[in-house]
């Protein structure tokens, strides 16, 4: 089943990946010159060595959609490390302004989760759903993984779970990259954490996957999520991972959000910090829409068309409605454009 599902996925959007690939100006003038290299190339066996371990299932993943695209293995990988192999081949960390923008609202009756997916200009148009049931026969990986199912959106040739999706188990969640000052070689890329981030079936699951005891990340990324099955108060949850040198976990900081509050999360942004505090709070899904689709400030917006000096794009913008179970995108500006199409949560537990 794992190795049909994602031969399936890249013979379906082959088009789109090989595009993406050959449009990719980051796969053509950093990662693959650093893989060039011999600390490039050593970092990136190293790393690669850690994940065929840990989490064999997702590198035959990830080779599967390869040959279901007819594209290279090494393409494919070099997208999950693509600051592992740079950095540790000497380039410098990119001082781009990457990372998208998550609102968590939990508010009575509005319990809400929006994002926005930044990216590089070349994913423009280069997305696509995943929606998956997986099963397998034995125990896959570090965690035993047998049985999967989610709905996720994805970069052209990537693993599922790096932008944000949801779980049939309830989790619902969101990724913004952190870019730390070091990244480590030989440990789990954030991609592969975020990955094995949908097969959890509970907050206590998931912390366990992202603090990846034994090895640890290789890189920064924030989670923003929430379990919708759980008994008590609704709650959100803000995990920010980081990677630590002399230590085989990653450094785990969890922020819990209570009834009667709303989390911005944005990376590096005065600017955009300064606006929300100008803006309604955003207490209701109108609010939450208007902050998201902001471009007053027209030098770091939240909703992006890639400019200077913010040469980001939003490719996407989602709304996760834990009460009313749909997940709504675009991929316009919801100011200007309708949404692109709402989906059902579809959870094991449902009705």
């Amino acid at each position: 089943m794992l190795v049909e599902l994602p031969t399936k996925q890249g013979r379906t959007f082959r088009g789109i990946i090989e595009d993406f690939l050959a449009s990719f100006k980051e796969l053509h003038k950093s990662l693959l010159p650093a893989y060039e290299t011999t600390e490039g190339k050593a970092a990136y066996d190293l790393t690669l060595a850690s994940l065929q371990e840990n989490f064999p299932q997702y590198v035959r993943e990830l080779q599967g959609t390869a040959d279901g695209a007819h594209v290279p293995f090494h393409h494919l990988m070099l997208l999950h490390m693509d600051q592992i192999v740079p950095m540790n081949s000497g380039q410098e960390r990119s001082s781009g302004t990457n990372g998208c923008s998550s609102v968590c609202v939990n508010h009575d009756g509005q319990v809400l989760l929006g994002h926005t997916e930044d990216a590089l200009p070349d994913t423009l148009n280069h997305v696509y759903l995943v929606s998956a049931h997986i099963t397998e026969e034995e125990p896959q990986g570090k965690w035993g993984t047998r049985s999967e199912g989610f709905t996720a959106l994805c970069y052209a040739g990537h693993l599922p779970g790096f932008c944000m999706g949801y779980n049939h188990h309830g989790l619902v969640f969101s990724i913004n990259i952190i870019s730390p000052q070091k990244v480590l070689a030989g440990k789990t890329p954030r991609h592969f954490l975020c990955r094995a981030l949908l097969s959890s079936k509970t907050m206590e699951k998931a912390q366990q996957i992202l603090r990846d005891r034994g090895t640890g990340s290789a890189d920064g990324f924030s989670v923003n999520m929430s379990f919708t099955r759980q008994e008590g108060d609704h709650l959100f949850h803000n995990a920010e991972v980081g990677p630590v040198q002399d230590t085989e976990e990653s450094e785990l900081s969890i922020l819990t959000l209570s009834p009667g509050e709303h989390l911005l999360h944005t990376n590096n942004s005065n600017h955009r910090h300064t606006r929300a505090h100008d803006c309604c709070p955003p207490e209701t899904r109108t609010a939450l829409l208007a902050l998201l689709s902001d471009t007053h400030d027209t030098t770091f917006p939240f909703f992006r068309e890639g400019g200077d000096p913010d040469f980001v794009k939003t490719v996407a913008l989602g709304v996760f409605d834990l009460v009313e179970k749909t997940w709504t995108i675009w991929m316009k500006n919801p100011r200007t454009a309708d949404p692109l199409l709402t989906l059902p949560l579809l959870f094991t537990w449902s009705d």
